[in-house]
């Protein structure tokens, strides 16, 4: 997806703000899932089904998101929110949705350099564990989110990114069309045979704590931070010393 074509698609209006019942059930459980600032918006013909930007992309030389965001919809845009634009031609049940963009943030994650490149699979594979069980707690009952249709999202996000499909849900090699993906053999043994790097981290000592890290709501570099140095932690004290290329900062 290119920036230009988010410039021009919110100033034609393909790209607006949301507010429908969904998107108030979608924005409580990311809320749950993802103690960071976020906008979601409601898009029309998308490559994909739902993207995750953040706020300081600049869409052209200077001119950030956040800010185009601002002026043109007329949104409250804090400094260090995700913004997510979802298609309004290829919505799945909310919770499912609520699994993609997850997969996608966790993607965000690794492109802005979290972890090592020989670690990128071990750190991407602790987190979806982390959320596979985060989302059987209680609370996620309350703000409406459904397990099964949560894991089916995750799995499309990262069976596409995991077998370099076209698209989230357009994976082939039959392991990401179920929501107990994470808990299959067969996954470990593909991932294994894709990286090298990939010994196999042990899922058993994997715990929910994992992506949820303690404090309120925060700027996404903040939190990048915080759930970069427990996934370090959690795969080998060789890593806790890695550093993190995120920003933290607000908008006044």
């Amino acid at each position: 997806m290119k920036n230009d074509r988010v410039l021009e698609d919110i100033w034609t209006g393909r790209i607006r703000a949301a507010r429908d019942g969904d998107t108030k059930t979608l924005s409580r459980q990311l809320r749950a899932l993802v103690p960071v600032h976020h906008v979601l918006l409601s898009a029309e013909g998308r490559p994909e089904a739902v993207s995750v930007l953040m706020d300081d992309v600049e869409l052209m030389p200077a001119v950030p998101l956040g800010d185009v965001l601002t002026e043109e919809l007329g949104l409250d845009v804090p400094y260090g929110a995700f913004v997510v634009l979802r298609d309004c031609g290829s919505r799945g049940p909310v919770s499912y949705d609520a699994g993609l963009i997850m997969g996608e943030v966790m993607l965000n994650l690794l492109r802005d350099g979290a972890f090592p490149m020989e670690q990128e699979t071990a750190a991407l594979y602790a987190m979806a564990v982390s959320c596979d069980r985060l989302v059987e707690a209680s609370g996620f009952r309350h703000v409406g989110l459904e397990p099964g249709e949560f894991r089916l999202g995750l799995a499309a996000s990262l069976g596409a990114y995991w077998s370099g499909a076209r698209g989230a849900g357009c994976d082939v090699t039959g392991l990401f069309d179920r929501a107990d993906f994470l808990r299959r053999p067969e996954l470990v043994t593909y991932l294994r045979a894709l990286d090298g790097s990939f010994a196999g981290a042990d899922a058993i000592q994997i715990s929910m704590r994992l992506m949820m890290p303690v404090g309120g709501t925060r700027g996404f570099g903040t939190w990048a931070e915080q759930i970069g140095a427990a996934v370090r932690q959690q795969l080998g004290p060789q890593e806790r010393s890695r550093g993190v290329n995120t920003k933290n900062s607000q908008r006044n």
